[in-house]
């Protein structure tokens, strides 16, 4: 039976049995069918085969793009996807443009020219027009066949030459031709001479690593809503593409696998897969980057997963800087600031053509210049014709300076942590998604690649744990994680979490129940005994309103499984671990313990504490309702077993 996965589903469906766990290994997590899932079962998405486009339209489409006539290029590529359905009767493949103009349209849909910053309601289209094409060809053709693992690489520094000498991985599996899969190659006439696709505007080039663009953008969610509305939408689609190109390696790791064991005698059969293609995921790429800049990969993943999510670290606002130049400047009309006789001079043997080509200017304004120049007439075709000088005293920014050197933008006013953004609540999914794929690459890949599961977990849950109580909460909220996290990675983390809160004194889980402890499972027995009865082991009000906040969660997780029972054990438990948190936090005195000396971080706490509490008070309450309503139509009275279990798989 194949190891459960933690990236199989991403809806988590509850069972009233358990959900395993792998914090060992891969093989100690096979306990029953239900806790691993039968990949076997699992639909591989039905995307098309796929084939470069014909050299004239590819040609096509790369003048359109140089010529910056971005609609008619993405309308010609978009005819193409149209009959897609067509093509998957007949069995040919569907056409494809290569990496660089997917990379192109990449930066289109987050440039601030073409978002925030859009002169005019044709950019705000061009930015919409790309990202519904890049989304419908990963819907259609798949990451995989796409190559968006060549599209969506970070070269920060690296020439436009340099596009075509990069190593073209073949994504197919061993032994397999092309046969309509990646397209496997490009050569150097594809790159596109744009400024778009250089180091000055180019996205893939304005950064070192996905892991500096992710801290920016987090930071946009706290501090500058109007660029966060764009980069949001940018993050969700990247992470769709990282989630689409990993499972289906995955997928294809485990058939390649299953096939060869099938082939194999029986002792070749113990093997285990080696995930040679998920290696080679996007999602690795991002993480070799890390690496390959020498920086320590756990931390840096870590700290950008949870950027901003605390509103108040300042390390961070000078450590995530802005990926593109004054990014966070809004767009001016500066037509006024000419004078009449500059816009309406002609002089033809000057090339001055006054303002009859007043809607050729570039969309990008002064304010994009890395150099500080003011522009000039400048035309698409010749990109040397900017003249101007630079400001005194400013100086002089290169495309291989660190993303946002020259201009940082500060918030107006320091966000408040007592008080969740909506941008900060907007960004909770989109960072456990991210999760979920990083507990994937700490349980299938060898540690050398990311880390070992439970360094994962352990250092995952003490920055958790470093957040405010509001953000803390959000990020362990039932309405975030049903759809962002399955649900057996939730359970190994309020497990995890929940350990790094019970006091010494506690029962320890592996000697109340020891055989859903080898699962590191989470059981009536295990909450009733080992952390239900229990207040956290410091006195401060936040921590014991965490802990209830964790407590509460594993409780209702219980409930929705079915894998609880009412007895007068379980109230009791209830009721003694909030007596107990009252009294824990009354020995702080003023600091949280009532007094007039509290602050608004310790009364919030209080709130919060109050609130769990009563929270749990339901959940007994709503356990024996069922247990009642059960035993009514059951006639019998007879209970569940006390050993059912809610686990979880990192």
């Amino acid at each position: 039976m194949a190891a459960s996965s933690p990236l199989t589903d991403l809806d988590g469906t509850l069972t009233p049995a358990s959900f395993h766990t792998a914090a060992n290994s891969p093989i100690a997590a096979d306990t029953t069918n239900i806790t691993s899932p039968d990949h076997e079962n699992d639909q591989k998405p039905g995307y098309y085969k796929c084939k470069e486009i014909p050299h004239v339209l590819k040609q096509s489409c790369q003048i359109h793009l140089e010529e910056q006539m971005y609609l008619p290029a993405i309308e010609l590529l978009g005819s193409l996807l149209s009959d897609a359905g067509e093509r998957q009767q007949t069995d040919r493949p569907v056409r494809v443009p290569p990496p660089a103009q997917i990379a192109l349209l990449g930066t289109l849909t987050i440039h601030p020219a073409y978002t925030s910053r859009a002169p005019e309601q044709t950019n705000l289209d061009i930015a919409a027009e790309s990202r519904e094409y890049l989304r419908t060809l990963l819907n259609k053709v798949g990451p995989i066949n796409a190559d968006f693992r060549s599209a969506f690489s970070f070269r920060q520094g690296q020439s436009s030459g340099r596009w075509a000498r990069r190593n073209s991985r073949e994504f197919n599996s061993p032994g397999e031709s092309d046969g309509g899969g990646s397209i496997g190659s490009y050569s150097e006439a594809d790159n596109i001479e744009s400024k778009w696709s250089g180091n000055d505007h180019s996205i893939w080039r304005r950064s070192s690593d996905f892991w500096s663009v992710l801290g920016w953008a987090f930071r946009c969610s706290t501090t500058h809503t109007h660029r966060w509305v764009h980069w949001k939408a940018w993050l969700d689609f990247m992470i769709e593409c990282l989630e689409k190109d990993w499972d289906e390696r995955l997928a294809q790791d485990q058939a390649n696998f299953q096939a060869e064991s099938n082939n194999s005698s029986d002792s070749e059969s113990q093997a285990q897969c080696q995930y040679p293609l998920l290696k080679q995921s996007l999602f690795v790429q991002y993480v070799d980057d890390l690496r390959r800049d020498r920086k320590r990969v756990l931390h840096e993943v870590i700290r950008a997963l949870l950027a901003f999510a605390d509103d108040e670290n300042s390390a961070d606002n000078t450590y995530y800087r802005e990926v593109f130049n004054k990014e966070t400047v809004l767009h001016t009309d500066k037509s006024n600031k000419r004078k009449h006789s500059q816009m309406t001079a002609v002089d033809l043997e000057n090339d001055q053509f006054g303002d009859y080509l007043e809607d050729w200017d570039d969309p990008v304004t002064d304010d994009d210049d890395d150099d500080g120049k003011a522009n000039a007439f400048h035309t698409p075709h010749h990109p040397s014709g900017r003249t101007g000088r630079r400001t005194k005293g400013r100086p002089k920014s290169t495309p291989f300076s660190k993303p946002g050197k020259a201009f940082d933008v500060s918030p107006a006013s320091t966000p408040n942590p007592l008080r969740v953004t909506d941008g900060l609540a907007d960004s909770i999914p989109l960072r456990l998604r991210l999760f979920r794929l990083i507990s994937g690459c700490a349980y299938y890949l060898p540690h050398d690649v990311l880390c070992k599961t439970h360094e994962l977990y352990d250092l995952f849950t003490l920055r958790l744990k470093s957040l405010p109580l509001a953000s803390f909460e959000l990020f362990l909220s039932l309405d975030h994680t049903d759809f962002a996290l399955p649900r057996f990675i939730y359970v190994s983390l309020l497990r995890y979490v929940a350990q790094s809160f019970i006091p010494r004194n506690a029962p320890q889980p592996e000697d109340v129940d020891p055989e859903a402890e080898a699962d590191h499972a989470i059981s009536q027995t295990i909450l009733r005994e080992c952390f239900l009865p229990f207040p956290a082991k410091t006195v401060t009000v936040e921590d014991n309103a965490k802990f209830s906040l964790v407590l509460e969660s594993m409780a209702w997780c219980l409930f929705q499984s079915g894998s609880v029972d009412y007895s007068d054990e379980l109230k009791w438990a209830v009721e003694k671990g909030i007596e107990e948190r009252e009294k824990k936090i009354k020995k702080a005195g003023g600091r949280g313990g009532g007094g007039a000396a509290m602050t608004a971080a310790e009364k919030m706490g209080r709130q919060v504490l109050e609130r769990s509490a009563a929270s749990l008070r339901t959940f007994v309450d709503a356990v024996e309702a069922m247990s009642l309503a059960e035993d009514r139509v059951m006639g019998t009275g007879d209970e569940m077993d006390e050993d059912s279990v809610l686990a979880g798989s990192p």
